[in-house]
């Protein structure tokens, strides 16, 4: 699909940093708040003025397509809609959402593993 503009640059500069932080993320919240910090970082880069999010603006849900969902802060917005519509914006905030939700249900799966542990914990021989 070809886009009347294109932010992949300014994703090629925010990517690096955002996955790190990803990576070290340790709790859904984390996530959450490092995902709506690329959002914010991405918009603001983008309308050359500082924008400031509301909860539930932007989250992170490995259940949609692109593991994210915008909120009407975002998507109803007419300062934001034309560069969604005319640009490759949802496919970046998709492209990172998505590595954002594999990290949650990473860490979802890990603390149900955990839980599963202490509440069925394994007996070890000692001998």
């Amino acid at each position: 699909m070809s886009y009347a503009v294109s932010f992949t640059k300014i994703e090629n500069e925010l990517a690096a940093s955002f996955r790190n932080r990803i990576k070290g993320a340790e709790g859904a919240g984390d996530v959450q708040q490092i995902y709506a910090e690329f959002v914010r970082d991405m918009l603001s880069r983008i309308s050359g003025a500082e924008v400031v999010l509301d909860e539930g603006d932007v989250r992170v849900d490995p259940q949609q397509a692109g593991g994210m969902v915008l909120g009407p802060g975002i998507s109803q917005n007419p300062d934001y809609g034309k560069f969604l519509e005319r640009s490759d914006l949802l496919d970046i905030l998709r492209r990172q959402g998505q590595h954002a939700a594999n990290k949650l249900i990473h860490l979802l799966g890990r603390s149900n593993e955990r839980d599963e542990a202490t509440i069925y914990p394994r007996l070890t021989h000692r001998g």
